[in-house]
């Protein structure tokens, strides 16, 4: 899922290690199944089944795409899974690290489609023709909800797991009141901290996107759906705490693509964002 793994846990010692290792497979599985560079995948599958109806999915990818459509809806269409094309038309289209370095090309921007031409049944999900879906972030989110949820329900205490940088927790660790998540500043060539978050709560999220990173020829990794464009806002790194891991991914997005204009927005759904212009003071 682009990054790396990171997870934490309190259980009688007994078990702990058992579902630390029990967390790691099951992010393995879920990568398995949603990855977009993967070949084999259950995503890739369904992608390449747009337009033929209704293919049968199994719970996981069926859980995906079901928060894909929420996340559309309350974005209000900035976080817009069917951007894949986008991405394609873009050059992203293998594994960054290979996109990186191939040679700079241009493109025609390609908008999204939407969301509202997926149809999911129960056990099944249809894409309109020429429709594929790309995830993004949402899935690091989802597969952190899935995990902590998991892990906690198999006998552990406290759980954080950290995925390519969004972490989701259950509970807190013995003797504390909060989990304390460290904040980076990605315009500083040096990772240096500019803040410490508390997550309080038995279930909390906090999620960073940024445009700073996964840059390849001029362009970024975050698009904006309505032009098929990066985004170019008056954000380019956004923080943001949450109730759920995808819903904290997905309010990161809507601060890249709207800029300082969704402040508001976001703190009226109860989000707690942390917004990062251009320029680095004193720079």
């Amino acid at each position: 899922m682009g990054g790396d793994l990171h997870i934490v846990l309190w259980a009688p010692r007994s078990a702990a290690e058992r579902l630390a290792d029990l967390a790691v497979r099951r992010i393995e599985l879920l990568e398995s199944c949603w990855s977009r560079f993967r070949p084999g995948s259950e995503l890739n599958r369904l992608n390449a089944r747009a337009g033929q109806g209704h293919v049968e999915v199994s719970e996981d990818l069926r859980r995906l795409v079901t928060v894909c459509s929420d996340a559309f809806v309350w974005s209000a269409g900035d976080v817009d899974a069917t951007v894949l094309g986008s991405m394609v038309a873009m050059g992203y289209s293998d594994d960054f690290t290979r996109v990186a370095t191939a040679l700079p090309s241009t493109w025609v921007p390609r908008s999204a489609a939407g969301m509202a031409g997926v149809r999911i049944g129960p056990r099944s999900v249809s894409l309109p023709a020429g429709v594929g879906l790309d995830p993004g972030g949402l899935g690091k989110g989802l597969a952190g909800e899935i995990v902590t949820t998991e892990i906690a329900d198999a006998g552990a205490g406290a759980v954080l797991v950290c995925l390519g940088g969004d972490v989701v927790t259950r509970g807190t660790p013995p003797g504390a009141d909060c989990w304390q998540i460290s904040m980076r500043d990605d315009r500083l060539d040096a990772p240096t901290e500019i803040r410490m978050l508390e997550l309080r709560g038995a279930h909390r999220a906090v999620a960073t996107s940024s445009t700073l990173r996964r840059r390849w020829a001029g362009r970024h990794h975050v698009v904006d759906p309505r032009t098929g464009l990066p985004t170019d806002a008056d954000v380019v790194q956004a923080t943001v705490v949450a109730d759920c891991g995808w819903r904290a991914e997905a309010a990161a997005t809507v601060a890249l693509v709207r800029g300082s204009a969704s402040t508001g927005w976001l703190a009226g759904l109860g989000c707690t964002a942390y917004l990062l212009g251009p320029a680095v003071a004193g720079a």
